[in-house]
């Protein structure tokens, strides 16, 4: 009994040194900007107010692929992949919109989906060894044990080199970092940002944001309990960040958290708050009473389905922010005005005739480089559009897509940005 309890005191002392050596507590360098928000009362704009540069690449043809494509749309420097998930292929087009090649990834069983990483310029299939079933206490072992090489053989990871012009699709060995899903931030840092609950942790301490260099720990943020923590019990979640143009430096959103933080290197400063009406706003209860099971949690989550879970700064520009609002069962995407101080509800944005008619908005903020955005648009409603407004005249890119011959013709690449 004396040696357990000297044990837990051992523990106990060495998490208050790591606390004292690693974390680092937010300090305002500048007053938090408050933006103020009221889901019901978000505005409606016109498109043409805030969207501006409409480009049209049109795709070429692919022989034995369906002209109704319909996937989704990952661009890079120099393609453009996009995944028909359904059928569990993509393919790689140049971005004038020359067809490459068409790669199947079927065979590599559920689970492995593409996942394209800018660092080194690679498509990612990553999941977990059919011949493996790993159970929460199988994953937090493996957690806890990050430096064990024998971790890496229940995952399976292959890459596409977007380098090598053959596009080949081969197998590479896990790394240490994917397999506690940390992701890269900057040189040879890395960030690690999953925030869960579980009795089977040994310890209690444990941080939302993690910083790591060379395999180390070297800075860690927003410490909470992993055991019992009221909040995260009984879910996952992530703490999220969105990269700028500057290799060092992103925004950073924490779950059931109305802040948003800069992060530059390993410093961080909150710069926006997020200011709802009560009705969206979590009671000061879930922050401090436990729920009982994950079905109380879910049925708390049902009846409350507007409060806030999390925000996600998708875009921040001088003129113009996106924002996508997770709520506890719905969601919603605005775009944020900072010289009017007004959000706009990207549902009620209207497009008109001077830009097609086409709503950009809709699935909007995922597929970006800097500061373009890029969409799918069918060449059916393209046409549709033209026949009933002859006065318009037909952008040159589009004569040869939109000629009566084109039935089949495959969709159009929209490329367009905020206004400045």
């Amino acid at each position: 009994m004396r040696n357990q309890l000297y044990c837990h005191l051992l523990i106990l002392l060495m998490n208050c040194l790591l606390s004292f050596q690693l974390v680092a507590q937010p300090t305002p360098a500048v007053p938090v900007q408050k933006l103020y928000l009221s889901p019901k009362a978000a505005g409606s704009e016109n498109q043409t107010k805030l969207i501006d540069s409409l480009k049209f690449i049109p795709l070429e043809p692919v022989k034995g692929t369906s002209s109704d494509i319909d996937g989704y749309l990952q661009p890079t420097d120099k393609y453009f992949i996009i995944v028909n998930y359904s059928e569990k292929n993509f393919l790689l087009y140049t971005r004038n919109g020359r067809f490459i090649k068409k790669i199947s990834f079927k065979h590599l069983g559920e689970g492995f989906w593409p996942n394209y990483q800018e660092r080194n310029n690679q498509i990612v299939f990553w999941g977990g060894n059919k011949n493996y079933t790993l159970t929460r206490r199988d994953r937090i072992q493996i957690e806890q044990d990050r430096n064990n090489p024998r971790n890496k053989k229940y995952f399976k990871k292959y890459v596409i080199d977007l380098n090598d012009t053959t596009f080949q699709l081969k197998k590479a060995a896990p790394t240490e970092y994917e397999i506690i899903n940390a992701y890269h931030y900057y040189d040879d840092y890395y960030i690690q940002s999953k925030v869960a609950t579980s009795p089977l942790y040994k310890d209690s301490l444990e941080y939302e944001l993690k910083i790591y260099k060379n395999q180390k720990l070297i800075k860690a943020y927003f410490p909470y309990n992993r055991i019992n923590e009221p909040r995260y019990l009984f879910t996952e979640a992530y703490t999220t960040p969105l990269r700028t143009d500057s290799p060092y430096v992103c925004y950073l959103t924490r779950p059931y958290c109305d802040t948003i933080y800069k992060l530059v290197r390993d410093s961080i400063t909150p710069v926006y708050q997020l200011v709802l009406p009560l009705e969206n706003s979590l009671p000061p209860g879930f922050y401090t009473k436990p729920f009982k099971n994950k079905t109380e949690r879910d049925n708390f989550n049902r009846n409350n389905g507007w409060m806030l879970r999390q925000i996600y700064l998708q875009y921040d520009a001088p003129r113009f922010s996106l924002f996508t609002i997770s709520f506890l069962s719905n969601y919603e995407q605005y775009v944020y005005d900072k010289q009017k101080n007004l959000f706009y509800n990207t549902k009620k944005i209207k497009a008109d005739s001077s830009q097609y008619n086409i709503q950009l908005f809709s699935n909007f903020g995922d597929s970006r480089i800097g500061k373009k955005f890029y969409k799918l648009q069918k060449v059916e409603e393209l046409n549709a559009f033209f026949k009933q407004n002859k006065n318009v005249p037909i952008p040159k890119e589009l004569e040869d897509v939109l000629k009566p011959e084109n039935k089949k013709a495959p969709p159009v690449v929209i490329e367009f940005q905020f206004k400045n």
